[in-house]
């Protein structure tokens, strides 16, 4: 059995599904919290296999979990089960499920929780940008501010733009995209938001591929560009056994790259965008060999264990959804196909 056959078995099957939900990680019998937005994604990954294998378990998964997304919303707002908090990002992922989903079904049910969901997103608009979370009861982290991971809500409204027949959504996605061009610096680098001088590698990753969605939605050269550049900071920073690290110092004259965890998540991400760009070919077969000695029950950790701090020992977990999930999706794209971009979550 490949590994194609094998982390699709454990999507359906293992103990990261709970009940119409995904969960964060398992460890052993213990599971984490479900966790909404990876629901989301497994509701787009769902119908990625879908439409490859034509097995109706796998349409049958997307909308039992779209079920659950719906119990789950606040006036269609995707709440984090942890914090507490209403969160823009994963209410964008949720609405780009729909529409995935309403492509495969034609059930109006899913326009119009998308539409609801839309709405709400707006309700967080200020005509510049989103904000990215409502208040949580926790210290504040990166992603409860503006960063450059909301470059990636281009890509549900500009679906929405196509399945709700209203134009106004993609003049809203480019506004989201001209403002998250800024903090590329002239390296290729997303920066993490204005107030913040690192570069985190899984944020760096949601942004371009905002734009390379948005490249397959308007062939608009200048997201090419930005596109091209990301990239390309992507494959100049690999390192040599394949991984990418979680995150990098801004680069100033005189100071070197912060060394930090190697990422999962990152470093499936970005076998995604090479494959789409077809690029990077030896990159992504050293990408692909790092992961698969990284599985752990057919399934991703998120960091290297051995590149681990001790003070990060919450995340030794033994195997975590969404860079699997990523995983799992980069193995099903041909190399160099641009039109597979439709397809990305």
């Amino acid at each position: 059995m490949n590994n194609v056959e094998k982390i699709t078995n454990w999507f359906l099957n293992s103990r990261i599904y709970d009940d119409g939900a995904y969960v964060a990680y398992y460890k052993g019998n213990k599971r984490g919290p479900k966790y909404p937005e990876i629901t989301a994604y497994a509701i787009n990954l769902s119908c990625v296999l879908y439409k490859l294998r034509k097995e109706r378990i796998f349409l049958e998964r997307a909308e039992k979990c779209a079920r659950y997304m719906s119990q789950i919303t606040k006036n269609g707002a995707v709440p984090s089960l942890t914090d507490g908090a209403l969160y823009v990002f994963d209410t964008g992922i949720f609405v780009s499920s729909l529409f995935d989903l309403y492509d495969l079904t034609k059930k109006e049910v899913y326009l119009r929780q998308a539409q609801q969901s839309l709405d709400w997103m707006y309700s967080k608009w200020d005509d510049e940008q989103f904000s990215a979370a409502t208040e949580a009861p926790f210290q504040k982290a990166w992603y409860h501010f503006p960063s450059v991971h909301l470059a990636k809500m281009a890509i549900p409204l500009l679906k929405a733009a196509v399945y709700l027949k209203d134009l106004e959504h993609e003049k809203i996605a480019y506004k989201v995209l001209d403002r998250y061009k800024q903090l590329q610096l002239d390296s290729g680098n997303f920066q993490l938001n204005d107030d913040t001088q690192i570069t985190m590698t899984h944020p760096h990753c949601y942004a371009t591929e905002g734009f390379l969605f948005a490249y397959y939605h308007s062939k608009k050269n200048e997201y090419l560009k930005v596109v091209e550049r990301a990239c390309s900071w992507l494959v100049l920073n690999q390192n040599k056994d394949g991984s990418l690290y979680s995150m990098y110092a801004i680069q100033k004259e005189g100071k070197e790259k912060v060394r930090q965890a190697k990422t999962n998540d990152a470093t499936s991400q970005a076998t995604r965008i090479w494959k789409l760009l077809g690029v990077n070919q030896d990159g992504i077969d050293r990408a692909y060999s790092y992961l698969n000695g990284e599985l752990r029950d057919n399934g991703l950790p998120l960091f290297k264990q051995s590149s681990l701090k001790s003070r990060m020992f919450f995340w030794r977990r033994d195997v975590f959804s969404w860079p699997t999930f990523f995983y799992l999706h980069s193995l099903t794209l041909p190399f160099g196909q641009m039109e597979y971009c439709r397809d990305l979550f």
